[in-house]
């Protein structure tokens, strides 16, 4: 996956700020400006300001994230899930179910230049450190950094990746993590969240119930 993604007529700011085409400028005053949910995204070199176009699914979990030329990152309940617009795509990368909550398995099928697929699985094992104050885009606020090891199968590689989740909602701030292997790293931070704390107010009460139910008789 490459930040140089082509482009078709007349790039706006916010394009021309993907591709690097001009002196980078302050994103996170630009995300402070608009009243819209945004991330702050950075690969090879290039940062970008990307604006939520979309969310849907079960809770909201599915987001899509789009620049200026219709490069669209999607990200499921925070983390990448696929890409659009781009020399190489992600097509899709999921998690199944391993012997522990910290041990699992990641699905990665991608889409190299050359328009070729291809996917490899790993087994991931997770470690999260105690919460501390990290600075985002537009706020400081305390996270746990979370990191993710990954033994790819097919390829025979091992790779690393991080990311920044809040204590409780579990929601995720930013993670800096290669998407298949030997892939191009990506970095993002949220700069204006599409939560609210309604959400989360409405999800505990939903927890609440469904244990509520278990106990019953």
């Amino acid at each position: 996956m490459s930040l140089t993604a082509c482009a078709q007529g007349q790039l706006s700011p916010l394009g021309e700020t993907l591709l690097g085409k001009q002196p980078a400028r302050d994103l996170e005053e630009r995300a402070e400006a608009l009243p819209y949910a945004s991330l702050v995204a950075k690969q090879q070199g290039n940062r970008a300001l990307l604006i939520m176009a979309h969310r849907t699914g079960e809770h909201g979990r599915d987001t899509y994230w789009q620049a200026g030329d219709h490069a669209t990152l999607h990200l499921r309940d925070g983390l990448p899930l696929s890409t659009a617009g781009f020399e190489e795509v992600l097509l899709g990368r999921w998690q199944s179910a391993g012997d522990a909550p910290q041990h699992y398995r990641v699905h990665a099928h991608w889409q190299d230049r050359h328009g070729l697929e291809w996917q490899d699985v790993a087994q991931a094992t997770l470690d999260c450190e105690p919460p501390e104050p990290v600075e985002m885009p537009l706020t400081r606020i305390t996270l746990e950094r979370c990191t993710e090891r990954l033994d790819w199968q097919g390829s025979n590689t091992s790779s690393r990746g991080v990311f920044w989740r809040q204590p409780g909602t579990r929601w995720i701030w930013g993670g800096d993590m290669t998407l298949w292997p030997k892939g191009q790293r990506l970095q993002w931070q949220v700069a204006r969240p599409w939560w609210s704390d309604a959400e989360n107010t409405a999800s505990e009460a939903e927890q609440m119930t469904l244990l509520n139910d278990d106990a019953s008789p």
